[in-house]
């Protein structure tokens, strides 16, 4: 049965989860940002950082942030039955640190 399940579950995320590439995330490569294979112009890295700055800043994503923390600990907390729990959790406090990290490297 654990083979079937895990067997479903490859083949899911294979065939229905929207990969990812390279050129669909921004790059930034010492001073130059690309995105799409195209480096911004100073225009759009100036408007970037703007963004970041205000986002940062905003009193939203500190919420959405400390939501995410928040579901994090509980799930590895009170509500943790197995330890697939636990490591849930900790993927929630890693992709909050990346998003994070992300914001401030818009920043500077």
């Amino acid at each position: 049965m654990r083979k079937i399940k895990h067997f479903v579950i490859n083949y899911l995320t294979r065939n229905l989860l929207k990969a990812v590439s390279e050129d669909d995330i921004l790059r930034i490569i010492g001073k130059d940002y690309l995105y799409h294979k195209r480096k911004l112009s100073p225009e759009e890295m100036a408007t970037l950082r703007e963004e970041a700055q205000m986002l940062a800043d905003s009193f939203l994503w500190k919420l959405m942030l400390k939501e995410v923390e928040y579901v994090a600990f509980l799930t590895m907390s009170s509500k943790a039955q197995k330890s697939d729990d636990i490591l849930f959790g900790k993927a929630m406090f890693y992709s909050a640190d990346l998003m994070r990290k992300f914001l401030e490297g818009l920043k500077r």
